[in-house]
């Protein structure tokens, strides 16, 4: 019952995904974002991964969203409205990345099956250590390179956003 349950909130939060990349407006992409980190940090619960999911609620959905909804305020953003900037080819791009990614996941599951959603961690080793030792223990151990590289793209997607404000028109 909880695979039905973690398969509509990944189905919503691909859905929600979507949205931010096809809304009009930026204002209404940045609270579909909000709907796609909610719904991740639903998947965290459904998993069993409470801590996670207030991370997920508290930083992304609390601390980043409101940085975003700042920058959006700040910047007014709502010119480019007026502007009609061709947007066919992005959005081809986008689909394509979407279809190549969609089948990525696809051929995992096939290759792994319901098995993959566990992960490495168990609940012997849960009851022995605790969750956020075990949580941190594999984020700074065994997936410390995705870790950086993740915190690299997202000060690489902070020097491109102020980049491209600053940029003369």
């Amino acid at each position: 019952m909880e695979l039905v349950f973690i398969l509509i909130c990944g189905g919503l939060a691909a859905i929600a995904s979507l949205l931010v990349i096809f809304a009009r407006s930026t204002l209404h992409s940045a609270l579909w974002m909000v709907v796609s980190f909610f719904m991740v940090a639903v998947i965290y619960v459904l998993l069993h991964a409470q801590f996670l999911a207030m991370l997920q609620i508290i930083v992304y959905a609390g601390a980043i969203m409101m940085f975003i909804l700042y920058a959006i305020m700040m910047l007014n953003l709502r010119r480019e409205q007026d502007e009609k900037v061709p947007v066919r080819n992005s959005k081809i791009f986008g689909l394509v990345a979407l279809v190549v990614l969609f089948m990525e996941l696809v051929m995992v599951a096939l290759q792994h099956g319901v098995e993959a959603i566990h992960g490495p961690i168990t609940d012997q080793l849960v009851q022995a250590h605790g969750r956020v030792a075990v949580l941190s223990n594999f984020l700074f151990s065994d997936y410390l390179l995705p870790f950086e590289v993740a915190s690299i793209l997202l000060t690489a997607g902070v020097v491109g956003a102020v980049v491209l404000a600053k940029r003369t028109k």
